[in-house]
């Protein structure tokens, strides 16, 4: 065990009994020497504790807690490292996080007894859902929510345990060989097929939570951790089964948590309105004062909507028996469920095949090239590329190599994102920082001279990219050169088949008397280049403008 009792840490903390262990700390009870009051310390196992990683993930872990004040979330007082830095094993340097005692009960073990009243359980989430809308307005997301992170105190919920917090937009701090941190029963759909941080995670969390605590079970059954992966990529969850008195608009807003897309789910602040406001519990949103945080109201009283539903027959309204209901009901749970074995048998032998989560490259590369006319003759153009990360890990730093068969030479690349080189009868070029999955990027270039043969090999990292390239029309402009934004979709890329309209005064073969070169610059005769124009003599090939490399 890490750490021991009556060990004073940083001259300040006395430890007294362990509280609690993970897989990564072990959480102690301590004194604090100068403030003469009990306080926990989360302290890095001993294991652990020599990987620099771990510890600037526990480092972290304190300094992203520290800066949130909410009454639902676990306030950190101080972060220290003790120990002798030039030691080994228990002796050496071990990071600790001191945090405030809380007094109650995991969620967790509460959960063991069964589910709860509808009541509780949504003053509950309404608290957590509250906490992580304040994280989320410092762009903090918890990525962990589960029932043993949750601590029930006589003050209210309070959301233990950042450990594999990450900040919105952020990169997935997840290992890069593919390992996820988390439970399998709640991690979000995103989470298994890699990606950035988003709050939208927390909520589908929340959802689970919410299902879990008024049912005792999630939205699905699994009998391994390779059908509950699957349940949470592919598999619609169950609807809230019917439960006396919970409102209506619950079970719709646990559904939209429970969303596969994550934009489709609600802000975390929006649920906690709606949970709060079944049973009139006061929750601290963003924004909004914390001194009446746990102000309890009458719930307002059920109405003559929760009747017993009744069933029109032969124009006359008789109620239908509960036990005729419940039959009907059985059925068709009965008929689902054996549909949906069916189809998570099938879906999990996909993805343990397929492995979603799993490191994966990809890449979409489209060039627009906009050719000039010159009166020296030196055939210049200009062009955009547009890369984006097609895979589902962060490419850094991002690598773009293609060859110019047709003898091309770049004067220069734009923008400040990347710097580029000369290199094996092309040009490589070095991104200045990542490129998230979904995420796209465009750069300007220059150059001059070749013939229409277009670029060809692009590759990111020595991945084959999915390239599409385009010339444009006269008079048309290129895309504007961007940073990060969202990757374009297959729509909105050129099309495989996209050819541009033939110049005005006929198509693209040498006008007669110009076969040698183009006539002098300002002829009546001469029309706007191609992709290059074909040295003095050369036939003029018919130019394919877009090409594609599935």
């Amino acid at each position: 065990m890490s750490g021991t009792a009556d060990e004073v840490l940083g001259n300040r903390y006395r430890l007294i009994a362990p509280v609690g262990t993970g897989g990564m700390a072990v959480v102690w009870r301590a004194q604090d020497l100068v403030l003469d009051r009990d306080v926990a310390i989360k302290l890095l196992s001993e294991e652990l504790a020599t990987k620099p990683g771990n510890r600037e993930r526990i480092r972290a872990e304190a300094q992203v807690v520290a800066r949130l004040q909410h009454p639902n979330i676990t306030a950190v007082h101080d972060y220290g490292e003790a120990g002798d830095a030039f030691a080994v094993g228990r002796h050496g340097r071990r990071p600790y996080v001191v945090m405030e005692l809380l007094e109650g009960d995991l969620l967790s073990n509460r959960l063991r007894s069964g589910p709860m009243s509808w009541r509780r359980a949504t003053q509950i989430c309404a608290q957590v859902a509250a906490g992580l809308a304040a994280a989320h307005e410092r762009h903090v997301v918890h990525r962990d929510i589960k029932p043993s992170n949750i601590m029930l105190t006589a003050a209210g919920a309070k959301i233990l345990d950042f450990g594999v917090a990450g900040l919105t937009g952020s990169f997935d701090p997840d290992d890069e060989d593919g390992t996820v941190f988390g439970t399998p029963a709640y991690l979000a759909p995103e989470r298994l097929l890699g990606g950035g941080v988003i709050p939208a995670t927390d909520v589908y969390t929340v959802g689970l939570l919410v299902y879990r605590c008024l049912t005792d079970r999630l939205p699905w059954h699994a009998d391994t951790p390779t059908q509950m992966i699957a349940n949470h990529v592919y598999e619609p969850p169950h609807p809230l089964p019917e439960i006396s008195g919970l409102p209506a608009d619950i079970g719709r807003l646990v559904a939209r948590c429970l969303a596969k897309d994550p934009e489709d789910r609600p802000p975390a602040a929006e649920v906690a309105r709606v949970l709060a406001a079944a049973t009139g519990i006061h929750v601290v949103l963003p924004g909004e004062d914390g001194s009446s945080t746990q102000e309890v109201h009458v719930p307002h009283a059920v109405g003559a909507r929760h009747r017993q539903p009744v069933e029109p027959t032969f124009g006359r309204e008789v109620t239908v028996p509960r036990n005729r209901r419940a039959a009907r009901q059985r059925s068709r749970r009965a008929l689902a469920a054996s549909i949906a074995a069916v189809a998570v048998a099938v879906a999990a032998g996909w993805l343990a095949y397929w492995k979603p989560w799993a490191p994966r490259a990809g890449c979409n590369v489209d060039f627009y090239i906009h050719p000039e006319m010159n009166a020296a003759g030196d055939r210049p153009f200009s062009a955009r590329i547009t890369i984006a990360n097609s895979g589902n890990r962060p490419t850094d730093p991002w690598k773009l190599h293609f060859l110019l068969p047709g003898g091309q030479d770049v004067s220069q690349i734009d923008g400040s994102i990347a710097t580029w080189e000369r290199a094996g009868g092309g040009v490589r070029m070095t991104g200045a920082y990542a490129l998230p999955p979904g995420k796209a990027l465009t750069v300007g270039m220059k150059g001059n001279g070749g013939n229409p043969a277009p670029p060809s090999n692009f590759t990111v990292n020595d991945v084959d990219c999915d390239t599409r390239i385009s010339q444009r029309p006269p008079g048309s402009a290129l895309p504007p050169m961007t940073d990060l934004v969202p990757a374009p979709k297959d729509k909105d890329r050129p099309s495989k088949d996209e050819r541009p309209p033939p110049p005005p005064g006929g198509d693209r073969r040498p006008p007669p008397g110009e076969e040698n070169g183009p006539p002098p610059s300002g002829s009546a005769t001469s029309g706007p280049p191609a992709y290059g124009r074909p040295a003095s003599g050369a036939a003029t090939p018919s130019p394919r403008y877009v090409v594609s490399r599935a």
